[in-house]
């Protein structure tokens, strides 16, 4: 890269030459040296990875990278691992780069010819394996977030979106601070054939201090904690101390407290309501742009709105996955306003959302694995630490760890608080849909897509070996269910092929004709219960017998034996069951129910609500796409009108967010000049 010259230029990077060592500037912001040293790779034309701390700025390196794009003609895609985050970069960017920005969600595309397409990772995926032509003018994808990776579920997505990309396409790949980032980088540039920078840094532009607090105690040290777990319970009479009582008390609020059960996040915010943090001229700003944006998102009069208004109220509110989506954007652009105070909120709220405070505190230091509850790894420790320390605005952020002594021990919080940040792992796990993709193109040369993954390259070599039997297993299956006759698909290989998460499902009950003869009513009822994740102890009504009794046997039969096959061949993971207790509230919500009534047919909360009925259009738009020539495209269509409607319509959500402007306080403390993304 040419070195920016002092004075005014064209080039986005400018150079300020009063200090004793030029500063590098973009946007107007002083760029620390891994900013600069990431962009000059980007400039040359390579891969990059950047590796740092929450909150280090990060994100001024992926918005070079499309200012790079915008200013040469180019393309870039920019994944981020879960919707919401989608969604919120597409109303930044949108605001930044009006009319030159796409979306692709599986809930929303508006726009995906745009120079700058925004999208998540599946998508991106899916879109590679469907027509990775479409990305032919695309120069670099910025995979945000990309420690994702070593998500156990979804973690795959991100190692097929890497080996399969076209290689005409860098990345600039962000992530929080790993330990085998340069075993990441080679592994890469061995499967990329391409260069790769590896820039990373420690260093936070706000420093963090730790703390551990006993409700015994009060704030200990971590080397008091050993004494402390000796005691056994001789501390059960002593006098409680609150921590959010320290937090008000030392001033060190704004707080985003963390707790990893939705329903102890509304009761710990009622809880607080007591709480004096509002003096009555922030009580009537917080209140005039709650109302505002209860307005503007038109959901002055929904159920609950009041209640989380008395809430704001009081400068607290709370924030996770089972909120109707509406009300968790209002609760971000309040947060962003500097008059909410403190929030209690799940561990989504850390992924990638850039609204820190001045203070971080953790319930526990435990969460549940789906199983039992285990210890919270280092990694997810300082992801959701790293919110702690507004840039411009404090010197140092704080973070508090509530410790339990009947249940923590002295090793395992040191272990997450202090320990080393843990590798990625590879957790390739190639799904029935990719495998049918792949052997389409390639064959029995498939297994060599195997052996590029990360696992191949990792110390241990039992992952790899697990996927090769993997693979082996599942496409032997395949060939006996008739998806593959010889080396071609068949009719009912290439729908599952055309069909992502659900694919044998959609694919199975197409081989036994199972929807031709099914009307709207239960085509709906069907589609809710293949996408339905059923939570204990939920309450939903049920729908008369004679609409269900059949679709519900003759459905539940297929899946069955699907999965009976599936573990005579070894394969433990077994396709999802269908579920038809939603399809009460699934038959009232397609038959013109209001939202608020739905209260009257069960009570799963309204963000699950509504991600089940958007999971049912999206699986109803694969399938749509999937089979045609078929007059079922027409009726599914017509279903997908009858549910995507109201506050299930996402991309009325993402149009009515964009349509809102950032909120602006103007009493609130600006950030100081040379704070960063």
């Amino acid at each position: 890269m040419t070195e920016p010259q002092p004075g005014p230029s064209d080039d986005p990077l400018s150079t300020e030459s009063t200090a004793p060592t030029p500063e590098i500037r973009f946007k107007g912001f002083r760029l620390y040296a891994f900013q600069v040293e990431a962009i000059r790779a980007i400039e040359e034309g390579r891969s990059v990875i950047v590796a740092a701390p929450t909150g280090a700025g990060k994100t001024i390196i992926a918005e070079y990278a499309i200012e790079k794009a915008l200013r040469e003609g180019t393309r870039v895609v920019y994944t981020s691992p879960v919707k919401a985050l989608s969604n919120q970069k597409y109303r930044d960017f949108n605001a930044a780069y009006p009319d030159r920005i796409g979306i692709m969600t599986g809930d929303v595309t508006l726009n995906p010819g745009a120079p700058v397409l925004i999208m998540t990772t599946e998508i991106f995926r899916n879109t590679i394996f469907e027509d990775e032509s479409r990305f032919h003018d695309v120069a670099f994808c910025i995979f945000d977030e990309i420690h994702y990776m070593d998500d156990e579920e979804r973690g795959t997505v991100w190692e097929e979106s890497i080996i399969f990309a076209p290689p005409s396409i860098r990345f600039v790949c962000l992530s929080a601070t790993i330990a085998n980032l340069d075993e990441f980088a080679r592994w890469i540039e061995d499967v990329r054939a391409s260069s790769v920078q590896v820039v990373k840094t420690l260093e936070r532009p706000v420093p963090l201090k730790h703390y551990l607090f006993v409700e015994e105690l009060g704030v200990v040290k971590l080397n008091e904690l050993k004494s402390v777990f000796g005691r056994g319970g001789q501390h059960k009479r002593r006098k409680k101390f609150n921590l959010l009582d320290h937090v008000q008390k030392e001033k060190l609020l704004p707080c985003l407290y963390f707790s990893f059960s939705r329903r102890d996040c509304e009761l710990k915010a009622r809880e607080n309501m007591h709480r004096d943090l509002l003096d009555s001229a922030e009580r009537e700003r917080i209140l005039r742009l709650f109302d505002d944006l209860a307005e503007q998102y038109k959901v002055a009069s929904m159920h609950g709105i009041q209640r989380l208004r008395r809430l704001v109220s009081r400068g607290v509110a709370f924030h996770h996955a089972g909120m109707l989506p509406t009300f968790k954007e209002i609760v971000e652009r309040l947060f962003t306003s500097g008059l909410l105070r403190l929030l209690f909120t799940t561990e989504t709220f850390a992924l990638g959302v850039n609204m820190p405070a001045r203070t971080v505190a953790f319930n526990t230091l435990r969460k549940f694995n789906g199983v039992t509850f285990e210890p919270m790894s280092t990694l997810d420790y300082y992801q959701m630490a790293g919110r702690a320390g507004r840039q411009g605005i404090d010197t140092v952020g704080y973070v508090y760890a509530l410790v339990d002594l009947k249940w923590d021990s002295h090793k395992s919080i040191r272990n997450t608080v202090y320990g080393r940040i843990e590798p990625i792992l590879s957790r390739f796990n190639l799904s029935y849909s990719t495998i049918l993709t792949l052997y389409q193109r390639m064959g029995n040369r498939i297994f060599k897509a195997v052996e590029k993954s990360f696992g191949s390259v990792q110390k241990t070599p039992t992952a790899w070996k697990r996927d090769i039997q993997a693979l082996t297993r599942k496409l032997g299956l395949l060939k006996d269910c008739y998806y593959v006759d010889g080396t071609e698909l068949t009719e009912k290989g290439l729908v599952a092929a055309s069909v992502n998460g659900y694919e044998i499902h959609i694919a199975e009950l197409f081989s036994w004709d199972y929807f031709r003869n099914l009307d709207e009513d239960r085509l709906i009822l069907l589609f809710t219960a293949i996408v339905f994740e059923p939570r204990r102890y939920e309450y939903h009504t049920k729908v008369r017998r004679e609409l269900i009794r059949e679709l519900k046997d003759e459905a539940t039969k297929v899946i069955v034996g699907f999965q009976r096959k599936e573990k005579q061949r070894g394969l433990d993971d077994t396709i999802r069951d269908v579920n038809f207790d939603m399809s009460g509230p699934a038959f009232a919500w397609a038959n013109g129910c209001r939202f608020e009534e739905l209260r009257n047919y069960t009570d799963l909360s309204d963000g699950d609500l509504v991600r089940t009925f958007r999971l049912a259009i999206q699986l109803m738009r694969q399938a749509r796409k999937a089979m045609r020539g078929t007059d079922l495209r027409e009726r599914l269509g017509r279903c997908m009108e009858r549910i995507n409607r109201d506050v299930i319509d996402a991309e009325r959500q993402l149009q009515l967010g964009a349509a809102v402007g950032p909120v602006v306080e103007p009493d609130a403390e600006p950030p100081a000049e040379d704070s960063r993304s």
